[in-house]
């Protein structure tokens, strides 16, 4: 129980992408929609992102604002059937808004006590926790040509050898048309991150040599240039940052909650009403 509030918690504490490009400031609130001419609310939207919890925030806006909003329309017409036929009044529903209730408020105060002392300072102190943990691995950076034929790309080859630029060969003749704007850059990527026959060919490779003979993928023929080889440094502090407070942020919910049941007097009973027998208690 006291897992799922946490995940749930947490979901509402942390700030993510999706929530950051549809959150807005309450003077900012924008209509999104009208029904028979009750307004639906850009904030309206954004709360029920954040209540589908972390995995439901990684989804691009784009994606899933529109199946959001179309949520909120249906939800106002049969809401309104409901409201004409006074099932608000309903015992069941009572009941259950007492629930939603107490999930909100609990989640509410995870929020008003753990984000204060998600400080920068815990953030760094983990990130730099992970970073000496951290095994590099071996990367190269590498241009390629991709051509159709065997016979293409052995004419290339011979192109460099007698002095041609690479990445301009690259940029006219190479059929993969995202590296090509680059003068056939990769960027620097580990072997696995490659298909077998070119990484294999790539990681055999000197810095600055082309490779002799061309090179056949799924993709086609290859012509490929290593540019620089390094051990994989690890990611920079801002690029796991939003993880790290995810992490940091979910043990001190585990903590505070662990903490609280200790001092609870709690009884558990099974399903049928007799006593659950008691787990002892764990030794610090």
């Amino acid at each position: 129980m006291k897992k799922t509030l946490c995940v749930t918690a947490l979901a509402m504490l942390l700030s993510t992408v999706a929530v950051a490009s549809l959150q807005a400031q309450d003077k900012d609130d924008l209509v999104v929609a009208t029904v028979n001419g009750t307004k639906i609310m850009r904030s309206e939207v954004v709360r029920e992102l954040q209540s589908m919890g972390p995995q439901a925030m990684q989804i691009p806006p784009e994606i899933i604002y529109p199946k959001l909003l179309e949520r909120a329309i249906v939800t106002k017409l049969l809401s309104a059937k409901g409201y004409d036929d006074k099932l608000q009044n309903d015992p069941e529903v009572k009941a259950r808004l007492k629930d939603v209730e107490s999930q909100l408020v609990a989640d509410a105060y995870v929020r008003k006590t753990i984000r204060p002392k998600i400080t920068d300072a815990k953030v760094k102190a983990r990130y730099d926790e992970l970073v000496a943990k951290f095994k590099p691995e071996e990367e190269i950076r590498a241009r390629h040509i991709l051509v159709a034929t065997e016979a293409e790309a052995k004419d290339i080859i011979k192109q460099i050898k007698g002095g041609a630029d690479i990445a301009k060969l690259a940029a006219e003749k190479s059929k993969d048309s995202g590296s090509a704007k680059q003068g056939g850059d990769l960027g620097f990527f580990t072997k696995q991150a490659m298909v077998k026959p070119f990484a294999d060919a790539a990681f055999a490779m000197k810095k600055g040599e082309v490779s002799t003979a061309p090179v056949k993928t799924d993709f086609g023929w290859h012509v490929i240039k290593v540019e620089e080889r390094r051990k994989s440094p690890p990611p920079a502090l801002d690029e796991v940052k939003e993880q790290i407070t995810n992490q940091v942020g979910q043990e001190m919910a585990n903590q505070m909650i662990e903490e609280m049941e200790a001092k609870a007097k709690i009884e558990r009973f099974n399903i049928d009403g007799t006593p659950m027998k008691q787990e002892p208690a764990k030794k610090k």
